[in-house]
């Protein structure tokens, strides 16, 4: 979460079950509509909840307050759409850290994507369908064997 450019934590909480929440939101404020072009309006915000990687040991939760963005055209056939950031893919339940983190867990650790998704806060198939989508990215890139870290199948 830390260090994710253009989010930033507005608060941070601790439920009883030991899960630290993070509420937070990006900073932009400015947006083209996706289908003309015309500088969109800001029409609110939406909470999208995301797990993302254990934090002091701990599950850490996001609530992250998604601007949603409104076309000023009124010829245009889009009227409203939520904005998109390289923190979360949409429909995602988990950011991109918690899959990397997630991903590399299983490389290099001794453990199971039951504990993995222990760890995380989610079920079993939340974990692993994250787990086996960038599993199958990485290893689909053919420039993984040559040379450096991944080397000689590591």
């Amino acid at each position: 979460m830390f260090g994710v450019e253009g989010v930033h934590v507005l608060a941070a909480t601790r439920r009883d079950d030991g899960t630290l929440v993070l509420e937070v939101e990006t900073d932009q404020v400015l947006a083209g509509c996706v289908s003309c072009g015309v500088v969109a309006v800001g029409h609110g915000r939406r909470v999208v909840r995301l797990h993302d990687a254990p934090c002091f040991g701990r599950p850490v939760l996001v609530r992250w307050r998604k601007r949603i963005w409104r076309c000023a055209e009124q010829a245009c056939p889009v009227s409203t759409w939520s904005e998109d950031h390289a923190y979360a893919a949409r429909r995602s339940k988990l950011t991109a850290r918690a899959i990397a983190w997630a991903t590399d867990a299983l490389r290099h650790d001794d453990t199971t994507v039951s504990a993995i998704a222990r760890h995380l806060g989610v079920d079993w198939h939340t974990a692993w369908a994250a787990i086996k989508t960038e599993a199958t990215r990485r290893v689909s890139r053919p420039e993984r064997l040559k040379g450096g870290e991944d080397a000689g199948g590591r």
